[in-house]
């Protein structure tokens, strides 16, 4: 009885041990389930209320075509139609325009040669199988099912009939296995459509500053294409040097790899071939590895110019322990089948450097269309070889409906010299002291801010103390005022801080954001209508609430510049970003492998679809886990 009486006090204790355990472990309270959590619920929120969002976007704002082939061509049917928008290519500006353009409002129409986005910051990646090709590019139909798309290219437009003409180039580029097959699935006629705006996108082609040889013999990098290209030709030049049948000063000629161009796509690309050469090809290639040589030739006195100078020198020492050799100072004179001819500035010999491969990554100029439109408008007005010269609204000069933004545009920007005379009166009457002998200082500073929204180049004095600082350089005779003269040398030295704007996709796409805004906002022509949707109406009214004096003229916002330099290193410029807070907390600047998160971060981001990013954090993963796919295909 009493070993049974122990038992049981024993199997008691027991219980309520556990028990006492479960409840101190649990809170006194049953454990739930995750379904009913609060991080359940919250994200179950969070995704509904997306694909709602998604849902009301594209059934009300972005409602897909019904018809895919554009009707009425000429606009010739009688009766209300909505305003015709055609827009050329279908890079970073246009997609920033098609993203945002009300198609409630307007028919639009997107023209290009090439029926995908491509993500081009990230084709140097593409070229040593970093990423894949297919990670880079989305199909236009799929980002944008609301506008309807023709894959063809403008050979010539005619301003004052509002038409273009259009036609579809053979590619000798399609190739299957070892032979050319010649079928009958490319057919496209020749065709002119008319429009009633017109925004020209097109972007730019290489510049090869008439260098010899260049178009024969070098890679350029600006299309999927190139990028395909420049990952076989590197295959080939290893697989070529190790061929048993070589010798060793041909192997070395082989596996010599020249990038010209020491802006941020020559960087990227040499870096990511450093990237290739040191965590792949040095298992699959060991004894060939210890003759490869990279060199970048610039033509300044050093590489990534457009950065910080603090920038510059790091990306300068980095690839010393990446074994990129930087020429800097050099001028390309010629590029050869099996070596490319340079010259030191202030030098007058000739060097030839042997070379297998050579990738052009400098220099942009218009693409025939564009300088097809210049001439027709006349070169008097579009005097810019560069690209379409446009108002500060990118309203092309000399022609009326013909918009132009991203490579292919550059703003015209009004001087401050032009007006000296006015600006001065002006300047003077903001000091409230009619007896004065010029303009003070606290005018000059008002001045400043008056005139910034006219003249983009005060805008640095109006947010600044800078126009304390230039007021003093002004004032030569420190008397405390400036007197017309001395005005006048003030607003020269401002006019010369004007910058053309970088050919980056960060202008192109604001630039599209912005027109498209500028679209929505204008009033409906008459004969027109809006496409009789509630959607454009309350757009309208909203429209007319928000910017009661139109919009305003475009103004370009820098979020700062990123650059890959290898070695999972990157860099990164803030310096005039974000109102120049990071520059006054001494963070405009910052380089290593942190800055590497952040520039991958970045582009995670800026894809477009969920497809795509997928892909890439896939592609990322992979080539860390398995390394580089080095096969040629």
């Amino acid at each position: 009885i009493a070993g049974a009486m122990l038992r049981q006090s024993a199997r008691t204790f027991g219980a309520s041990s556990r028990a006492l355990v479960r409840q101190m472990s649990t809170g006194g309270e049953k454990k739930k389930s995750f379904f009913s959590s609060w991080t359940f619920r919250l994200g179950a929120t969070a995704a509904v209320g997306f694909g709602l969002t998604v849902a009301v976007d594209r059934s009300m704002f972005h409602p897909k075509i019904e018809n895919e082939i554009v009707e009425d061509l000429m606009l010739k049917k009688g009766g209300l139609r909505r305003e015709r928008i055609v827009v050329l290519g279908t890079g970073w500006a246009s997609v920033g325009f098609l993203a945002r353009i009300d198609p409630t409002r307007f028919e639009v129409i997107c023209i290009s040669p090439r029926n995908y986005f491509l993500m081009t910051p990230l084709l140097p990646s593409v070229t040593v199988g970093t990423i894949e090709p297919r990670t880079v590019v989305e199909s236009v139909r799929t980002l944008f099912p609301w506008v309807k798309f023709v894959e063809a290219e403008c050979i010539s437009t005619d301003p004052k009939a509002k038409t273009l003409t259009l036609v579809t180039k053979q590619n000798g580029d399609s190739k299957s296995s070892s032979r050319v097959v010649q079928d009958s699935a490319k057919s496209r006629p020749e065709f002119t459509i008319a429009y009633d705006k017109l925004v020209v996108a097109v972007g730019a082609e290489n510049n090869t500053f008439n260098t010899p040889g260049v178009q024969q013999h070098a890679h350029f990098l600006k299309e999927i294409s190139d990028a395909r290209r420049i990952r076989s030709a590197i295959t080939d030049a290893f697989e070529s040097a190790a061929n048993p049948g070589q010798s060793d000063e041909e192997r070395r000629r082989l596996l010599n790899f020249v990038v010209v161009g020491g802006g941020p796509t020559g960087v990227e690309f040499a870096a990511e071939l450093a990237d290739l050469v040191h965590e792949d090809l040095k298992n699959s290639f060991p004894q060939l590895k210890g003759m490869v040589t990279i060199r970048l030739v610039e033509a300044m006195e050093t590489v990534l110019s457009m950065f910080d100078k603090k920038i510059s020198d790091y990306t300068v020492e980095h690839f010393k322990t990446e074994k990129i050799e930087v020429l800097a100072n050099t001028f390309v004179k010629g590029v050869h089948a099996d070596h490319v001819t340079i010259q030191k500035k202030g030098s007058k010999t000739l060097e030839d450097i042997p070379s297998s491969v050579v990738v052009w990554a400098t220099g942009i100029k218009c693409r025939p269309i564009v300088d097809s439109i210049r001439k027709t408008i006349g070169l008097d007005v579009q005097n810019n070889f560069r690209g379409l010269v446009t108002d500060r609204f990118l309203k092309v000069k000399g022609c009326d409906g013909i918009y132009s933004l991203g490579d292919c545009a550059t703003i015209e920007n009004k001087r401050l010299t032009e007006d000296v005379e006015e600006l001065y009166k002006g300047a003077f009457a903001l000091g409230g002291n009619p007896k004065a002998k010029g303009v003070t200082a606290e005018s000059f500073k008002k001045f400043a801010a008056s005139k910034a929204a006219q003249y983009p180049q005060l805008g640095f004095l109006a947010a600044s103390d800078a126009s304390e600082a230039e007021f003093s350089k002004a004032d030569k005779n420190r008397d405390g005022v400036l007197e017309l003269h001395e005005f006048k040398a003030a607003l020269m030295a401002i006019d010369r801080t004007l910058k053309i704007l970088p050919a980056t996709a960060q202008v192109a796409a604001q630039e599209g954001k912005y027109l498209a805004k500028q679209f929505n906002q204008h009033p409906i022509p008459e004969g027109m209508q809006d496409g009789g949707s509630v959607v454009a109406s309350l757009r309208s009214q909203y429209n007319a609430i928000k910017y009661p004096n139109g919009i305003e003229p475009f103004v370009y916002n820098h979020m700062g510049s990123l650059a890959y330099i290898g070695g999972d290193h990157a860099t990164a410029d803030m310096n005039g970003a974000m109102s120049n807070v990071l520059e006054h907390l001494g963070l405009s600047v910052a380089t290593g492998k942190g800055v590497f998160l952040l520039w991958r971060s970045f582009y995670l981001s800026e894809s477009f679809t969920t497809r795509t990013k997928l892909l890439l954090l896939m592609d990322w993963i992979r080539c860390k886990s398995f390394g580089r796919d080095i096969s040629r295909y």
